[in-house]
């Protein structure tokens, strides 16, 4: 989900068109049903973008059901520059969003939320690729940062996240990828329930081998484990372990399964955890379009409540191309956190987002959405529920630098 969808749920649209820098421009580009528009190959690409949005949100305050949960009419003004940079070695990406949120009534609610980003490849021989991400945030509500285990709260969060790690293809069957992992978050803390948010950081690396036995099967191994210190000293250790296949049936059908064993245990001296591991899906291709599906079950450290969680989590995902111009794209996502250090304390949270869209020209964009989130936990003794509907306008102008 984007950073500026946190604040806000739309209802009316307006237009505004990006304007080009001093740079030489190659004209606008095709949006695909994705809404990504592609860049020109070679050299420094830039895609500035704009997305105005007019929305209702009926929870914006992020309160139970019972409490009398107040809405809101808001304007989002998101402006956005994405750059590129490819050679014959070495790829480069970078992308800097920032979203002004203002409210109708609720005006003491305004905010600049941000999202910034950088990605890197470079190919160090044929068969050895390094590789580089790191994501930063700022949201004012714990919503957007998408974190296990966190309840939704307007509590402010700050997150950023890093993996940098080697793939190696061994043979003309193997191959290996190896990952560091580092992430970072920090709540605002003086308002309501930020006690129970734990401010902190993970690290641990990831080891994934793929094996290929055919044309259309692979088998699967992978090891994680991830060291956290969240809200004091105690570290959590989280092992996960799995072993499976991906197989391709059809060019347009693939599925993949593993399963295995997670463990948990920490500081102090409590026995750890030990539970099965799995993850597994497919992915669709349909009439042009996708519909991709996954589960995964496993012990996570969890930045709210306890610190540590058993979560399932279970996502659809679903674009298709209606005609040449209109498209429509889908996700249900479920997710339940079992508390480890707490009996019978658990967080239920299920979202449900929608959206049509017609490529109005090929650079403007225009999006009606809805919005479902629905989030249960006894720790907070009740239930949550936010609803967000609108319409918002998109323009990009795909520019390269000669």
């Amino acid at each position: 989900m984007r950073l500026y969808s946190t604040g806000l749920a739309s209802v009316l649209a307006a237009s505004l068109v990006a304007v080009a820098g001093p740079v030489s421009a190659q004209g606008f580009g095709s949006v695909s049903q994705s809404g990504e528009s592609p860049l020109p190959a070679g050299g420094w690409n830039l895609t500035p973008s704009l997305l105005y949005s007019a929305s209702w949100d009926d929870n914006v305050l992020l309160k139970q059901t019972g409490d009398q949960p107040s809405g809101d009419f808001l304007n989002v003004v998101n402006p956005r520059l994405d750059a590129m940079f490819n050679s014959r070695r070495t790829q480069f990406s970078g992308s800097y969003d920032g979203a002004f949120v203002l409210y109708r009534d609720l005006n003491t609610l305004n905010s600049y939320d941000q999202r910034g980003s950088v990605a890197a490849t470079h190919l160090l021989t044929k068969h050895v690729t390094l590789f580089l991400t790191d994501n930063v945030a700022v949201a004012p509500t714990t919503q957007a940062a998408l974190l296990v285990g966190v309840p939704f709260l307007r509590v402010g969060s700050q997150l950023n996240e890093l993996r940098s790690g080697i793939d190696a293809q061994l043979t003309k069957r193997t191959s290996i990828r190896g990952t560091y992992h580092y992430q970072w978050v920090q709540f605002d803390q003086g308002t309501a329930f930020a006690s129970s948010l734990f401010d902190g950081h993970t690290q641990g690396g990831l080891f994934v081998l793929h094996h290929k036995i055919s044309a259309a099967t692979t088998l699967t191994a992978d090891y994680e484990r991830q060291f956290s210190s969240l809200g004091g000293d105690e570290t959590l250790d989280v092992q996960n372990a799995a072993a499976g296949f991906d197989h391709r049936f059809l060019e347009s059908l693939r599925v993949f399964a593993a399963a295995g064993i997670s463990r948990l245990s920490h500081d102090s001296v409590e026995a750890a955890h030990i539970a099965p591991h799995f993850h597994g899906g497919m992915s669709q291709v349909v009439r042009g379009g996708s519909v991709d599906v996954v589960y995964d079950r496993s012990f996570a450290a969890a930045f709210g409540i306890s610190g540590a969680t058993e979560t399932q989590e279970f996502s659809v995902r679903v674009r298709m191309p209606v005609s040449r111009r209109i498209y429509t794209q889908a996700a249900l996502s479920w997710q339940n956190s079992n508390y480890l250090q707490l009996t019978d304390t658990h967080l239920i949270s299920r979202s449900f987002d929608a959206s049509i869209g017609y490529t109005a020209q090929p650079w403007m964009r225009i999006e009606g959405f809805f919005s479902s989130g629905h989030q249960t936990t006894a720790f907070f003794g009740g239930a949550l529920d936010r609803d967000r509907l609108g319409v918002q306008v998109v323009t990009l102008k795909p520019l390269r630098i000669r």
